[in-house]
């Protein structure tokens, strides 16, 4: 009965602080949110609903990180109050260790680990579909906007375009390319300069340009169907490019949108891929060292009859066969190269598999990590109170943040494996916490081991 009322109690000063740093924490994430989205919402002419859907879908991955953040301010809070409050002491003289103290809270914090767990594998990839499918829909709205300098814009169905200078002011563009893919003849509209605007009425965006040329080819298998059609003045009018929001449902999903299944079936597709590729590679060298090898020792392969009748081997008179051979080496090369780009980009994206799918394991772990590290930290600072929790809190989620960003950054380029490379700010930390536990709970005195091992205490009945 002690035993769970110390439980609750210690989990009870763990809940006021929990929320309170989760409501600054979201605080901090929706301000960041409002600075780096309400000009677009404006510009845009987005309407309320639109703009609250794509606020509610943003909080999807915000709490994937709030949630495991605000678990250590809240220890700190915790754990620094029951020391100032000279509860921590009342608990060591009764005999309770740092260790025991910790038990109810890691306990809660495993449980939230395993919550977010099926949070960002279930969750959040659907989440993280809709924001992208909305955040396209958007792009799409109003699109003069959108098109901004030596950025290629694909916002408009059926067109990229490419401008060089802008004037928002006066509408005067620079440089301007644009790529028309509607319709089985692609088309190439390159023009010195021109000028934009857009028409709200018959929502079309205008394009009148000034020295240009028209590059387009209808049947792109003959090449004697290109066409070249240079120009003073040209306008092009772009359809249906109104503010009103269309939805698209786009089936394409990037990795932080697939659950951890989805990325393992694509991963084994891109491993069977890079098996063939390999393969590939395998065929084409030794195919070709057999061939100059038929060429340079033709008795290698059983075609010199008469060294085997004891008759001196005839001089190689073939000249030609070294600039063949040559020639071909070029192009096995050519193709062994490509197909090393071919196989570096498919490991690429296996690693970045690996690395989204133990992020969605390693940062909902970091709740334990950030109790253990918490907990010390807050006894051994008595009763500094909200400031230290502020101090040490950043400090370590700076610490986090950067071993998690490099380590994903060192996966991408395969310089690290995918689990090391998002689990070692975990490891780092776990072993700084352990320390610092060990070390705190050794001024609370000697732990009777024997309380929680049964072979301890057998041995200390039959000595």
């Amino acid at each position: 009965m002690k035993t769970k009322i110390l439980d609750r109690y210690i989990l009870g000063s763990h809940i006021g602080p929990y929320f309170f740093a989760l409501s600054v924490i979201t605080f901090v994430f929706v301000m960041d949110f409002i600075i780096r989205w309400i000009g677009k919402f404006i510009a845009n002419g987005v309407k309320l609903p639109v703009v609250l859907e794509f606020f509610i879908l943003s909080l999807g991955h915000m709490f994937a990180l709030i949630i495991p953040m605000a678990v250590m301010p809240a220890t700190l809070m915790a754990f620094g109050q029951l020391a100032s409050e000279n509860e921590v002491i009342a608990m060591r003289a009764s005999g309770v260790s740092l260790y025991r103290m910790l038990r109810p809270v890691v306990a809660a914090a495993l449980v939230m680990g395993i919550g977010m767990i099926f949070y960002n594998d279930l969750l959040l990839p659907e989440s993280n579909h809709r924001l992208a499918n909305l955040m396209i829909d958007i792009g799409r709205m109003k699109p003069t906007l959108e098109i901004r300098e030596n950025i290629f814009n694909d916002a408009i169905d059926g067109y990229t375009i490419l401008v060089r200078e802008k004037n928002d002011r006066t509408g005067e563009v620079g440089g301007v390319q644009i790529y028309e893919r509607k319709g089985a003849a692609p088309k190439t509209i390159i023009a010195e300069g021109g000028r934009m605007s857009y028409s709200e009425e018959d929502r079309v965006l205008r394009f009148e340009l000034d020295d240009g040329e028209i590059h387009e080819m209808p049947d792109p298998g003959d090449i004697k169907t290109y066409r070249l059609t240079r120009f003073k003045h040209f306008t092009l009018n772009l359809q249906d490019t109104g503010r009103d929001l269309r939805r698209t449902d786009r089936t394409y999903r990037s990795d932080r949108e697939m659950s951890s299944g989805m990325m393992r079936e694509r991963a084994s597709e891109y491993e069977r891929t890079a098996a063939a590729t390999r393969a590939q590679m395998h065929q084409l060298a030794r195919d070709h060292v057999l061939s100059v090898f038929s060429r340079v020792a033709p008795e290698a392969s059983g075609l010199a009859p008469a060294e085997a009748s004891g008759a001196a081997p005839p001089a190689l008179e073939r000249p030609s066969a070294i600039p063949r051979a040559s020639s071909e080496s070029e192009r096995i090369l050519q193709m062994l190269t490509v197909k090393t780009y071919e196989l570096d980009g498919v490991l690429d994206q296996i690693s970045r598999y690996g690395v989204e799918i133990h992020k969605k394991y390693a940062i909902p772990m970091s709740c334990i990590i950030f109790i253990l590290l918490g907990a010390p930290l807050a006894i051994r600072s008595g009763r500094r109170g909200m400031t230290m929790a502020i101090g040490f809190s950043i400090f370590f989620f700076l610490i986090y943040y950067v071993f998690l960003i490099s380590g994903e950054k060192l996966a991408d380029r395969r310089l690290a494996e995918p689990w090391i490379s998002m689990w070692i700010a975990n490891i780092i930390l776990l072993a700084v916490s352990v320390a610092l536990i060990r070390s705190t709970n050794r001024e609370f005195g000697a732990i009777d081991w024997g309380r929680y091992l049964p072979l301890k205490r057998w041995r200390r009945a039959h000595p």
